[in-house]
C-alpha cells in the first residue's frame, strides 16, 4: 500500500509539472479582442450639473487630435462667480466639459481652436443644458 501511494503522489507531482510548463505557452496566444477607444478627455467646472460634449474634425471629417476648447462663464448672484475651463481634445477629437451652470448672466460661448483655425459656439444652458456640440475647423 506504500508503494501504490507514492506511485499516485509521483505522478500527481509530474502532472502538477507538466501544466505548471504548458500553461504560459496557452497564454501566449491571448484571445482577439475589439480595439479599445482613447479616454474622452474631460474637464469638470464644478459650477453645476450641465455638461457639453464635443467632437471636432477637420473638412473631411476625421477627428483632430488636440484642438483646445475654452469657456469663461459669469454666474451666480450678480455674475460675481466666474468658472473658466479649457479641455483639449483625445485622438478622435472628443472632449467634454462637465460641472457647467444651470443659469448664467449675460451670453457665455465655447471657444473651439487649433492653430490658426477657431469657431465660437454660444452656450445657453436654459436652451440645452447638455449640448452635443459637433465643429469642423478648416472649412474650405
Amino acid at each position: 500500500m506504500q508503494t501504490s501511494h507514492r506511485m499516485s503522489l509521483a505522478g500527481w507531482l509530474a502532472a502538477q509539472i507538466a501544466v505548471s510548463i504548458l500553461a504560459p505557452a496557452r497564454s501566449a496566444f491571448p484571445k482577439p479582442q475589439a480595439p479599445v477607444s482613447p479616454a474622452v478627455a474631460v474637464v469638470n467646472g464644478g459650477a453645476g450639473s450641465c455638461t457639453a460634449d464635443f467632437v471636432v474634425s477637420d473638412s473631411s471629417g476625421k477627428g483632430l487630435y488636440a484642438a483646445k476648447i475654452e469657456i469663461q462663464i459669469r454666474y451666480g448672484f450678480m455674475g460675481l462667480h466666474r468658472l473658466d475651463a479649457t479641455v483639449s481634445t483625445n485622438s478622435e477629437g472628443k472632449a467634454r466639459i462637465e460641472g457647467l451652470p444651470e443659469r448664467i448672466n449675460k451670453t457665455a460661448e465655447f471657444k473651439v481652436s487649433r492653430g490658426d483655425q477657431n469657431k465660437s459656439l454660444p452656450y445657453d444652458p436654459q436652451a440645452d443644458c447638455h449640448p452635443r456640440l459637433q465643429v469642423t475647423l478648416g472649412e474650405k
